[in-house]
């Protein structure tokens, strides 16, 4: 699938609100936490029970979810290789944007690829990147099936599925894991909630 390029006579206009003047007012930073794990393993669940909590805590706060952005966003796109790099490079773009204006981003992806994570994190910027693994074994998660994906993919009604007859990589060293086959829903959230809180301090 080929990319058309941004005209290189675009100028991206200054904003006269910073995103140092944003963080101060709202007493946090603008992070983007990218949520990658096998489908079933409760990435969308963690991130919305989080965002939840930091919105009461008054944090400005959004989450980016798969089936919502393949639903509007990158609806033009497959599930090719070459199409996934597409859908990851759409995301790492809008969660720049939201990390810009000083908002916690929760993005909630498989991201199958280290090297399109690793891809996310230059878009992004080092500095607000944080990968987080919600790890979660291939045989819980067909277990569970939430949206029986695994049994349509086994039938060979899904081609390219992750887990199943698509590869996944699992992060080498990410920033945090999160481990939601050994430990309650509950648990996961207050780890997850404690390391975006450490992150995102100002």
């Amino acid at each position: 699938m080929e990319v058309e390029k941004s005209p290189m006579h675009l100028i991206a206009p200054r904003s006269f609100v910073s995103q140092e003047m944003r963080e101060a007012r709202q007493n946090h930073r603008g992070m983007a936490f990218w949520l990658t794990g096998l489908s079933g393993a409760g990435k969308s669940t963690l991130a919305h029970a989080v965002e939840a909590v930091l919105f009461q805590k008054n944090y400005h706060v959004a989450v980016l979810d798969g089936d919502v952005i393949r639903s509007g966003l990158c609806s033009d796109l497959g599930f090719s290789m070459e199409e996934r790099r597409e859908n990851n490079r759409r995301i790492a773009e809008l969660a720049k944007i939201f990390v810009r204006s000083g908002i916690v981003c929760l993005c909630a992806f498989i991201f199958p690829s280290a090297t399109f994570r690793q891809e996310a994190r230059r878009i992004i910027g080092e500095e607000y990147f944080r990968e987080v693994h919600v790890h979660c074994s291939v045989e819980e998660c067909e277990r569970r099936d939430v949206k029986g994906f695994y049994k349509k993919a086994r039938q060979g009604e899904i081609r390219n599925y992750t887990g199943v007859s698509s590869e996944y990589e699992a992060p080498r060293s990410p920033d945090c894991i999160i481990n939601t086959e050994g430990s309650s829903e509950s648990d996961c959230a207050e780890r997850l909630l404690r390391f975006i809180e450490l992150c995102a301090s100002t």
